[in-house]
């Protein structure tokens, strides 16, 4: 699938928090297009972060192409406060004057274009606190349980030694590549595509229904 960010092609848009979250749903998207060709017509748009996605929402009707949007769905991390995270989404679009759906994964109506949000890790109207690598981590398709575990014990031991650990998300996840010597120098995307996670999961299950729901 080709990577355009800054120009849409495409008539339902998918706003995406960091480029981890662009390329990995690039890559469902084209695994969602295997078994159905109308998940051609979704585009993943990245931004560059939560607090960027008030400034994409303003130029976001400027970019070439806006008039044929049909929908735009954001998707970003619920990080520690999934209610805070939903507030934010709800907050952005309202500011800038698009229509505000009143929970994660309800669809509205906005014109002639829908609008709806979900969040990682749940993808789901029952949010959680957590990330992209959260959901990695639980849908890892060897299912390494244990081993997750023992990673968890070493994460906190160098916390509780005074460590600074920003994204101890992340450095489960690739910890568990460096053990593991999987996937140790591939981007998120990059290990999905080879086989490290499992996209048949109630999460990604939700989101599929959410973006057939859209395309009706």
């Amino acid at each position: 699938m080709a990577v355009i960010k800054n120009k849409i092609v495409r008539s339902n848009l998918i706003l995406c928090e960091g480029e981890d979250a662009f390329y990995f749903i690039i890559e469902y998207l084209a695994c969602l297009e295997k078994e159905d060709k109308s998940f051609y017509n979704f585009q993943a748009m990245p931004f560059n972060g939560n607090e960027s996605l008030p400034q994409f929402l303003k130029v976001l009707p400027q970019l070439p192409g806006y008039d044929i949007v049909k929908s735009i769905t954001i998707i970003r991390d619920a990080e520690k406060d999934h209610i805070a995270a939903k507030q934010s989404v709800c907050s952005a679009l309202k500011n800038h004057g698009f229509s505000v759906p009143s929970q994660t994964n309800e669809i509205v109506q906005d014109g002639t274009r829908k609008i709806a949000f979900v969040l990682f890790p749940a993808l789901s109207e029952n949010t959680v606190n957590g990330t992209l690598e959260d959901l990695y981590v639980k849908n890892l398709v060897e299912s390494p349980e244990e081993l997750i575990k023992n990673i968890d014990i070493f994460i906190n031991g160098l916390k509780e030694k005074g460590h600074n650990i920003p994204r101890p998300h992340k450095s489960r996840l690739y910890t568990y590549f460096a053990v593991t010597d999987k996937f140790t120098s591939l981007k998120l995307a990059e290990a999905a595509q080879a086989g490290a996670f499992q996209f048949d999961c109630s999460e990604m299950n939700s989101l599929k229904k959410l973006l057939k729901d859209i395309i009706k």
